[in-house]
């Protein structure tokens, strides 16, 4: 085998012997890689940065429909002060529809109108209740005149005690919540839990009229948080009653002297206006242009202008939801 193997010759060698030039060597290629196509990149242009709000939670799906006989009825009645007796006109109109109301969450003076009702379940009860609000209970009468005087919410402690007495927001005919927090800007809590006289005075607080509460003040701006409690205590048509109305929202004389509460009030509003399906089905707008947050003497003419201006929308769901 080795001899064999000897004798092997290679093509060269043979050319050579038949007297042919050698083949010219081959060079060995270096090893090739495939080599990526260029990507052509575009200058990058300075990012804006987005609020969190646009992009964090998608655009909730829509609701499927509720059938006739099947809804439950949520009502967030909105902030106001004193335009808030404009919530008792609205709820005599529901009632007078026969529309149950299956549960409440109220914001800053939302909360008394809510609370009123929601204690007995009935308009004429409600309207009694509202009715023991006294002047003194509220701000000192400098403050419809020229300068501020936050009063101390001890003032309401007479009314609250009146409506209520020593009854807890566990018993009332409606189930019921407002929204506090403890400081101002602090997450929103939903009270639903204690004496009506504690839970709403916590939930009433909010410049200029009251000062703070040991610390709590209202959520007047707290409408997610208060359509999510509802849908918790199974309602699923959630209405929200909005009785700001337009213009300013402190009397004349005042309102130069505390611009800033009055830019407060004017957020409040556009915070109603924001609201809409699906996170609640009817927004009921009273306008209560003319009265101020702080027309304790208009209470009978708002809940006039409330019973009328949720006509539209009452008969609306009469005939959607069919009762």
């Amino acid at each position: 085998m080795v001899t064999g193997c000897n004798s092997l010759q290679t093509r060269d060698e043979i050319g050579r012997k038949q007297g042919q030039p050698p083949s010219p060597t081959r060079p060995t290629a270096p090893p090739t890689f495939a080599t990526p196509a260029p990507v052509h990149e575009e200058p990058q242009a300075q990012s804006t940065p987005v609020p969190p709000t646009q992009t964090t939670a998608p655009t909730p799906a829509p609701l499927p429909p509720i059938p006739k006989n099947k809804s439950k009825v949520g009502l967030i009645l909105g902030p106001g002060g004193m335009k808030a007796f404009a919530h008792l006109g609205v709820l005599r109109e529901m009632n007078r529809a026969r529309i149950p109301v299956h549960a409440i969450v109220g914001l800053e003076w939302g909360a008394v109108m809510g609370a009123v009702y929601a204690h007995q379940g009935q308009i004429n009860d409600a309207e009694w209740k509202a009715y023991k609000l006294r002047d003194e209970n509220l701000p000192e009468a400098g403050f419809l005149q020229s300068k501020a005087s936050a009063a101390s919410i001890s003032k309401l402690g007479s009314f609250l005690e009146a409506a209520f007495g020593a009854t807890t927001v566990q018993s009332a005919r409606i189930p019921f919540a407002c929204t506090a927090s403890q400081k101002a800007g602090e997450r929103t809590q939903i009270l639903n839990r204690g004496s009506f006289r504690d839970v709403v005075g916590k939930c009433v607080p909010y410049p200029p009229l009251y000062q703070d509460n040991g610390g709590w003040l209202a959520s007047p701006f707290a409408v997610e948080e208060a359509a999510a409690q509802l849908r918790a205590q199974g309602a699923n048509v959630i209405v929200l009653v909005d009785v700001l109305g337009q213009g300013e929202y402190l009397p004349s004389k005042s309102s130069g002297d505390l611009s800033t509460e009055n830019l407060l009030w004017i957020e409040m509003r556009r915070e109603m206006y924001r609201a809409k399906s699906p996170l609640v089905q009817h927004v009921i707008h009273v306008n209560t242009s003319g009265h101020p947050v702080t027309d304790f003497d208009g209470r009978r003419t708002l809940m006039d202008v409330g019973q009328k201006a949720a006509t539209d929308v009452v008969n609306k769901m009469v005939s959607q939801y069919g009762y």
